[in-house]
């Protein structure tokens, strides 16, 4: 008889053979038996985001995944992706969502594909309304009303039209000798539109814009070279313009009307480069990067005077008045508040910095009695501030764009000039 022990063993060791070499040599199965596995969002999730963060498992030898996502019933990316996560580069809005995602091995088809995934999008307390591309890359806007002048880089100047919750993109015009158009200020009072030019000829470029949706090219006589950003104000039934010419620091102009503008008095020249100015009735605040702000009396702009200085922790870019505060869009460290109760001694007193982003301008919008403050912070978008303790901001919400280099504001809504997308309408929810 022979001995069982070694049957046993050997039929053992002939199913390990089996089962090792099938492992070996086994194919990816077709159709569905081994489906890919979605990692985020959840099937009925709700998620706060103005760009989908979709997340799957890496699949055994894949050779890439064929990304499908529909906006409720429609299909708006078709999208291949050799990664196992994907952002979507362009904005969504408050819908219905679906995606599925499916595999390639080899050279083969994409199949193998994952379950249909609903979620939906809800971006609180802001959203996103519309958005509406430009023919070059969006720096700074201007909304006024229902039109919204938009510095629109080496594209020069771009007009995007209001029509309730839609933006639509209008005229753009550009003209001889125009460089980069970085910063852009309009006053309905004056009827006049101010463009920024940086290294153009002339670097500041006024529009007639007695007509709004057909500005009139002015003629500009002045000379800041590398201006960056102007902003107007009114002092004696007279509006003046403030421009931050990088090297030569902030000049003044006077407008009296087509085509007089004069420069007044010499430009102030800060420690480090003038970056971007802020008026309020006798007062400029002038943003000069690592020397921080300097505040001006210019109630006599042939001779400008500095009331005071204050040193900020990062790169003062941009600057806004708000009630007796200063608020500073400080680069790499954020949104920086200073009391400027006295003139005479600006005070530093609170800082929001969130470790991530660029910030470079900022705008106020007031909703149902409440004031908030958007912060532009470069690739991380928008960050969004309540003001009901001016003093110490307090964050509430963030939009992610692809580049925010300007925000705007027409009182009520907020517009972001974003690098890839354009001017985005924004409102509280």
């Amino acid at each position: 008889m022979r001995n069982p022990i070694i049957i046993i063993s050997l039929i053992t060791s002939a199913v390990l053979i089996i089962i090792f070499s099938g492992c070996a040599d086994r194919e990816l199965p077709s159709g569905d038996i081994y489906p890919v596995q979605l990692s985020f969002p959840d099937d009925g999730d709700t998620i706060n985001n103005s760009r989908i963060y979709l997340d799957w498992e890496i699949y055994p030898d894949a050779n890439g995944y064929r990304v499908l996502l529909w906006k409720e019933d429609s299909l708006i990316w078709d999208h291949i992706e050799f990664n196992s996560s994907v952002k979507t580069l362009f904005p969504v809005a408050d819908v219905e969502y679906r995606f599925c995602v499916g595999v390639r091995i080899g050279d083969g088809d994409f199949e193998h594909w994952s379950d249909t995934v609903t979620f939906y999008v809800r971006q609180t307390p802001f959203r996103i309304i519309s958005w509406a591309s430009t023919p070059g890359i969006a720096r700074d806007v201007a909304p006024l009303g229902e039109v919204i002048y938009v510095a629109d880089g080496q594209a020069g100047m771009t007009l995007i039209t209001r029509d309730g919750d839609s933006l639509s993109t209008g005229t753009n015009i550009d003209w001889a000798d125009q460089y980069e158009a970085r910063g852009i200020f309009a006053d309905s009072a004056a009827n006049l539109l101010i463009i920024a030019d940086y290294r153009g000829v002339p670097p500041i470029y006024f529009f007639d814009i007695s007509d709004r949706l057909n500005p009139t090219a002015g003629i500009s006589g002045v000379w800041a070279r590398l201006c960056g950003d102007v902003t107007g104000f009114w002092m004696r039934d007279t509006f003046f313009v403030a421009a931050a010419d990088r090297d030569d620091g902030c000049y003044i102009y006077d407008y009296t009307g087509e085509p007089y503008v004069n420069q007044r008095g010499a430009p102030f020249t800060p420690d480090g480069f003038c970056l971007g100015v802020a008026a309020r009735d006798t007062l400029v605040a002038v943003c000069a990067a690592d020397a921080g702000i300097v505040i001006l009396d210019v109630s006599d702009p042939e001779d400008k005077v500095q009331l005071g200085r204050c040193d900020t922790p990062g790169e003062a870019t941009r600057a806004l008045f708000y009630r007796n505060y200063l608020y500073v869009a400080d680069g790499l460290a954020g949104l920086g508040v200073i009391d400027v109760s006295d003139p005479t001694n600006p005070r530093y007193i609170y800082q929001s910095d969130f470790q991530v982003g660029d910030a470079q301008d900022l705008a106020i919008a007031t909703v149902d009695g409440t004031d908030y403050l958007a912060l532009a912070t470069g690739s991380e978008g928008v960050i969004f501030y309540d003001l009901s303790n001016p003093s110490a901001p307090q964050p509430v919400g963030q939009l992610e764009t692809m580049y925010a280099y300007g925000v705007g504001s027409d009182g009520n809504s907020f517009y972001i000039a974003d690098r890839d997308w354009g001017i985005v309408l924004v409102s509280h929810r």
